[in-house]
């Protein structure tokens, strides 16, 4: 909400700058800032158009005198359309500068001198879309004579000074210049002085033509009408319009203006309709049917049985509080007027703009709330602004379709209280003062305050309400510095959190890159690696599709960034995100939050480099990155790795589940070929490790040894076996049958191909005996590993080579 300095004027004495202004009431809650319009316009004024005549040269320019209000008319050559004899124009002067750095320059067009230029609205600061659409393809033209040479900057209000205030959801009371000067003339201490709107008793009749049926009183608390017969409509003044375009709202006709104006002067929208065009004479809110139209401008909604709408007959006028159909709008040829001004449920108007895409100015109002009390009073001044400024026979009273009274809210504190939580120690007047300055009625009766709050500020319920008030227009900065008492704790880290911090140190050393992504995915992402079986939760109010439901996997996340990365070639990737997947248990409503730890690896791993080749990564660099990972969790587990073809997306031959003690803690592999496609990206390795699991694993007794005395004996083993035999298994086993001295097994050769059975593979092991305590013998070195070949031909009928 901009807040005018020059309309706040009305209300209370300013005398402040707007940079004053906005940094004063920012301390008392309300974040603002200044806003200082056309500060860099110069030298534009007033000019009549005395002379049009066609250019010489050209189809379309024209040239024109023009009185600037100095001793001689000057020569301008303009293009506009519109621009014709006795017109009073904006006209920026040679040297005048205009927004986005243009300067105005003396020259000729075609030959014919030119002395400035005749501008348009657009051209001096007021965006197209919120000028008068008369005017969108020409030169602003004023509707009343002005005398030649005059600044045109207060006219249109070109260098307006105002005041932007972000306020928060409860503070809606400041969507409106009246509400708005309470709150900053309590910040100076001025109490605003507001003219009550009244009508020319002898224009108000006795009529109603209109039959009004609020068929949902629960959700329209307040709903009124008046009517307005044998309208003049005309175009509003030249100081509301400029007022409503500083405001980014077009300026439309007299009827419609009004309407707008107070919306923005009360905080309280009110919608116009040309009595004419309804049907039967006849106003009905209720609930939409499913499959109802509405009709606007540009566009046609398709409605559902959640939608209030306002209706005449069978035609749907507008959207409850959000917007106006097309059935009923006042134009040009309106005779008569329909004035409404209600009361709509917030929630109902929040969901249905959002619904339809259809946020509005209103519909903002109504959403955070409105003061019910001034709703009539909002509907008189609308019809009081359209007979100032169009002929109207008669008006109608007010037409009740509901009313609720509105009753200010009375809350009972203690000033002892008060002074004890803002720890200061006001006198019963001062806090009072204050009280009075916001337009609190006060009763004091010894330490007990009766504060009874205007309807104006629904947001206050309880006597913290009170305190909050006391403190911001005393001012926070005045309060006094204190120390916080009370029991110390100290800080830190989660035994957990620790876990979860020591591996993402780990990826971190591993030269991987973090990544942070949204914890919402659509539907098909988690559909795609739901891998520990979750219940989807969908959000009841997604923002947007691709914002449906809680992730289950942050695999998805990573693989979002690998593409988006890779489509702008950026393709050696390896990135990680340590963060909480969400696992619901069938039945169960809300989620449970787990710690996960995920990462993802594409293109090279080692650069093109004058003494090294590129190399891509693999199946066994990304396993020796996990396999890093879980040698510094500490479990007294066995990690194992089990190929496993269960995950669709998946590469069913460069895939295993991660086990410890046979528990499955995560996966790691590669992304399946046709999931790659279809995600535009190369290939990619990923892993995930469920933290807690991996927390809750037993830990390791670690002792520090010193190092051995007697040298290690090796032995290598060469076998042949069938492919569909894991290396794991063969590892497995030569550890079992390898005897209390077997100190290390690592495979150092496969070989498939030329010279080697169908379906057989030749692995190379080697094999390390060591005894801490003595030498070993070649005896006991030879009997261990000849229990080891025996056990492998028995168990998996292998060919020692």
């Amino acid at each position: 909400m901009k807040i005018s300095v020059n309309w706040l004027k009305e209300y209370i004495p300013v005398d402040h700058t707007v940079e004053e202004m906005a940094d004063k009431i920012s301390l008392t809650g309300i974040e603002s800032s200044p806003v200082r319009l056309g500060e860099e316009l110069t030298d534009l004024v007033v000019g009549h158009i005395t002379k049009v005549e066609p250019h010489p040269d050209s189809d379309h320019l024209k040239v024109c005198q023009v009185d600037v209000g100095e001793s001689a008319e000057i020569q301008i050559v303009c293009g506009a359309p519109n621009v014709s004899v006795d017109q009073y124009v904006i006209v920026a002067m040679h040297g005048a500068h205009l927004p986005n750095g243009v300067r105005i320059k003396r020259g000729k067009l075609r030959g014919q001198e030119s002395n400035g230029m005749i501008c348009g609205l657009d051209e001096v600061g007021v965006p197209a879309k919120y000028m008068p659409k008369e005017f969108e393809n020409g030169i602003y033209v004023f509707d009343e004579p002005q005398t030649p040479g005059t600044a045109v900057y207060d006219l249109l209000g070109l260098k307006d000074q105002m005041i932007d205030i972000d306020i928060t959801p409860n503070r809606a009371d400041t969507l409106g210049m009246h509400g708005a000067a309470w709150e900053i003339g309590a910040t100076y201490n001025e109490k605003p002085v507001f003219k009550k709107p009244e009508l020319d008793s002898g224009k108000i009749k006795d009529m109603n033509d209109v039959t009004v049926d609020v068929k949902v009183k629960d959700l329209v608390p307040d709903y009124l009408i008046r009517e307005l017969k044998d309208v003049k409509v005309t175009k509003s003044p030249l100081w509301m319009q400029r007022r409503l375009w500083n405001q980014n709202i077009r300026p439309v006709n007299s009827i419609v203006d009004a309407a707008n104006y107070v919306m923005i002067e009360y905080g309280q929208p009110v919608q116009v309709y040309d009595l004419d065009k309804l049907e039967n004479s006849s106003l009905t809110v209720k609930m939409a049917q499913d499959g109802d139209k509405l009709q606007l401008i540009d566009d046609e909604k398709a409605l559902n049985h959640n939608d209030i709408v306002i209706a005449s007959g069978d035609k749907v006028l507008g959207l409850a509080g959000v917007i106006n159909g097309s059935n009923a709008t006042v134009d040009e040829n309106t005779k008569n007027v329909l004035l409404e001004a209600g009361v709509f449920d917030g929630a109902s108007v929040r969901k249905t703009a959002q619904r339809h895409d259809l946020r509005s100015d209103a519909s903002s109002r109504f959403e955070k709330g409105v003061d019910n009390g001034i709703v009539s009073e909002a509907l008189t001044r609308v019809a009081q602004l359209i007979t100032n400024d169009s002929p109207v026979e008669a008006i109608s009273q007010e037409i009740v379709g509901n009313f609720t009274k509105a009753e200010p809210i009375v809350i009972k504190g203690s000033i002892a209280h008060i002074n004890h939580l803002m720890g200061l120690n006001l006198s019963a007047t001062e806090i009072n003062n204050i009280f009075d300055r916001l337009g609190f009625e006060t009763q004091l009766v010894g330490d007990e305050v009766t504060v009874t709050i205007p309807t104006r500020r629904w947001d206050m319920t309880i006597e913290a309400d009170l305190v909050e008030e006391v403190n911001r227009i005393y001012g926070y900065a005045n309060l006094p510095n204190t120390l916080p008492a009370g029991m110390e704790t100290r800080g830190g880290y989660s035994p957990e959190r620790e876990l979860g911090n020591k591996l993402r140190d780990i990826l971190l050393g591993e030269g991987m890159d973090e990544v942070i992504n949204f914890s919402l995915l659509n539907k098909q992402e988690v559909e795609d690696f739901n891998t520990i079986g979750s219940e989807y939760t969908k959000l009841l109010h997604p923002m947007t599709e691709d914002h449906e439901y809680l992730r289950n996997s942050l695999i998805p996340g990573l693989v979002r960034n690998i593409a988006y990365n890779q489509a702008r070639k950026n393709n050696d990737l390896s990135i990680f995100e340590q963060a909480r997947v969400f696992d619901r248990l069938t039945g169960q409503d809300r989620p449970n939050e787990i710690p996960y730890i995920s990462g993802a690896i594409s293109g090279n791993v080692v650069e093109d480099s004058w003494n090294s080749e590129p190399r891509k990564v693999d199946f066994y660099y990304i396993k020796g990155i996990v396999e890093e990972l879980l040698s510094f969790t500490n479990a007294d587990a066995n990690f194992t790795f089990v190929a496993t073809d269960q995950y669709s997306n998946m590469h069913p031959g460069q895939t295993a589940q991660i086990r410890a003690n046979d528990q499955v803690v995560g996966l790691v592999g590669k992304l399946h070929p046709d999931y790659q496609k279809e995600h535009n990206i190369d290939d990619t390795f990923v892993f995930e490790l469920n933290v807690i699991d991996l927390f809750n694993l037993n830990k390791k007794n670690v002792k520090a040894q010193s190092a051995p005395k007697y040298p290690s004996v090796t032995r290598d083993l060469a076998i042949l076996i069938g492919n569909d035999i894991e290396n794991g298994q063969i590892i497995n086993d030569i550890f079992a049958n390898g005897g209390k001295y077997l100190h290390d097994v690592n495979i150092f050769d496969v070989y498939e191909g030329k010279n080697i059975k169908p379906n057989h593979k030749s692995l190379g092991y080697h094999l390390v005996f060591l005894n801490p305590d003595n030498t070993l013998t070649d005896e006991e070195v030879e009997k261990a590993f000849a229990h080891v070949k025996d056990s492998l031909v028995q168990k998996f009928n292998v060919e020692i080579r």
